[in-house]
This record gives structure tokens, C-alpha cells and sequence, in this order.
């Protein structure tokens, strides 16, 4: 299905001001001195939130509209950026995904609470930190899942690979053991190995691939960017290609990799992301042509 999108407003701004691509050259993670970093506020009494930590973390702090709402893609490219050094091809890409959870994908813009639905587009069995659609309340934060992940890191002050591995694939045996309605094949594998790459590489780098864990359980307990613990963004931007490459690493380490019987490539993050997006063409439609000028693995 093809989807054509409106130009929003800030789409306009953009281009009324230069181009995609001095855009695209201008973003960056801000400076430490920016308020945003020690400005955190959990969202008040009509703002709205979704099961994604990163992107609430990003609203908590402003980088994001705190209010979670009117997600365009320029907005979330500029904030990601900001923010986490997040790559404009993610930002863009996730988006896109975005879009089409809204009630309206022609209006250009979503909120982050649309993205409660399950298992389209991004919200996913399997969560690190949220508990299966079939228990309920599958969007918000919970503590007991989240024990059972961080229960592998005991003793720990840094997660490792192998150590990460392990503590994602416990969570497909309790929702595969326990949940006789368990939604998992290898879209909820890519989405759930893109969860542990996306934490470990905005707590630490895609250089590193390393995060202190006070730095995650702050992202996770608290959506709240640890810049009070001495946490800066990566200075080297988060890619697919960077998620994709460590993706290949997690399997790699995971002993169980055999049961769960997939083929990981690189380019597999950014493919499953396009595909949920509906193809190329889609995503062109999607983000406005700004895909054009971004490196995304396969296109």
C-alpha cells in the first residue's frame, strides 16, 4: 500500500531554511552544557508515553515534546540526535514505523502512545522491561520483568555482550515457557536484539559496546539520561549499520543460538525496519524523501 504524507510543518521550516541535506549535516548530540541533560520531568497528568525507553527518555528531557505527542520525523531526527547522537537513518526509519501506527499517516506526525499496539510496529513480545501483551499492561515499565533481565548482570558494574545475550534471550524462554500466547519468530528477534543493542549503545558507544550499568537502569528505571553519573552521548553516531553489526555479535554469543535457528546478517536490523515500514518506496513516501539522502543498509 502506498502512503503519501503531507509536508508538516517543521518539514517546511526545514526547507524553507536550507535543505535535506544541510539538515542532515547539521545534526549532532548537544553540547553538556545544554539545560535539556539535567532538565528531567516524568510526564505530567495528559502527557502520554510509549514502550519504548529511549523515546520517553528523550521527552522526559525535552529533546523530544514533552507532552509525547505530534511526533514528526524531522523532530524525532533533530531530538535523537541531540540527545542520544542517535543516526538520522534510525531516527527517520523508526519514524516512518511510527507513522503507521497513527490513526492518521497522512497527517505526517504520530504520538507516543500509538505505539502501544501490539506487535505493530514496534511494541514486541520478548520486552527487557515491559511484560507480554497476553499478562496486560504490556506498555508501561515493570519492575519484576526488569529484575529478571538485570538479575544476569549481578555483580557487574558494565554489561558485556555475552552477559546482554543472555539476558535477552531469558526473556524469550519465560514469555515461550509461560505465555501460551508467546509471539515470537524472527521480526520479535530482530526487534528484541535491536532493543539490547539500542541500550548498550546509547549508555556507552558503538565503539565500546559497553554501558555502565547504573547508566542502563537509569534509562530504564527512570527514563532519565544519567548525565548526572557522568554519561555523555556517544561521540560517534548510532546507526542501523552499527545496531546491525552488534546484533550479529549478541547472536554470535548467545550458547542457545542453535534453538532459535536464524540467519543474522548486518544489514538485517535495517531490513526487518524497512519492511515494517512497507518497502522503499513506502518509507520514501513516509519521511518526505529524506531516506534519499541517508546510507540505510539494503536501499
Amino acid at each position: 500500500m502506498k502512503i503519501v504524507v503531507s509536508l508538516s510543518a517543521l518539514v517546511v521550516a526545514v526547507q524553507a531554511q536550507s535543505d535535506i541535506p544541510a539538515f542532515l549535516a547539521g545534526l549532532g548530540p548537544a553540547p553538556a552544557t545544554d539545560p535539556r541533560f539535567a532538565d528531567y520531568q516524568p510526564p505530567g497528568e495528559d502527557d502520554v508515553r510509549s514502550p519504548c525507553p529511549g523515546l520517553n527518555t528523550l521527552a522526559n528531557h525535552g529533546f523530544l515534546h514533552r507532552n509525547g505527542k505530534n511526533m514528526t520525523i524531522p523532530h524525532l531526527i533533530e531530538g535523537g540526535a541531540a540527545g542520544l547522537n542517535m543516526g538520522a537513518d534510525f531516527m527517520a526509519v523508526i519514524g516512518a514505523v511510527g507513522l503507521l501506527s497513527s490513526p492518521d499517516p497522512a497527517l505526517g506526525a504520530f504520538d507516543l502512545d500509538n505505539l502501544d499496539l501490539h506487535n505493530f510496529p514496534i511494541e514486541h513480545d520478548v520486552s527487557l522491561s515491559r511484560q507480554d501483551h497476553f499478562f496486560g499492561n504490556w506498555y508501561d515499565f515493570n519492575q519484576t520483568v526488569w529484575n529478571g533481565t538485570l538479575s544476569y548482570f549481578n555483580g557487574e558494574t558494565s554489561t558485556t555482550t555475552p552477559t546482554a545475550a543472555k539476558a535477552r534471550y531469558h526473556r524469550v524462554q519465560v514469555c515461550t515457557d509461560t505465555n501460551p500466547q508467546c509471539l515470537y519468530g524472527p521480526m520479535q528477534f530482530i526487534l528484541s536484539s535491536g532493543e539490547t543493542g539500542l541500550y548498550v549503545q546509547t549508555m556507552s558507544s558503538p565503539v565500546t559496546n559497553s554501558a555502565e550499568i547504573s547508566y542502563v537502569r537509569s534509562l530504564f528505571e527512570k527514563q532519565k539520561l544519567p548525565s548526572d553519573l557522568g554519561w555523555r552521548p556517544s561521540a560517534v553516531p548510532i546507526t542501523l549499520m552499527s545496531l546491525g553489526e552488534y546484533i550479529v555479535e549478541l547472536y554470535a554469543a548467545n550458547p542457545d543460538r542453535a534453538a532459535e535457528g536464524m540467519t543474522v546478517l548486518q544489514d538485517s536490523y535495517a531490513d526487518a525496519l524497512v519492511d515494517l515500514a512497507g518497502g522503499a518506496n513506502a518509507l520514501r513516501n513516509l519521511t518526505n524523501g529524506i531516506s534519499d539522502f541517508l546510507d540505510i543498509p539494503g536501499l
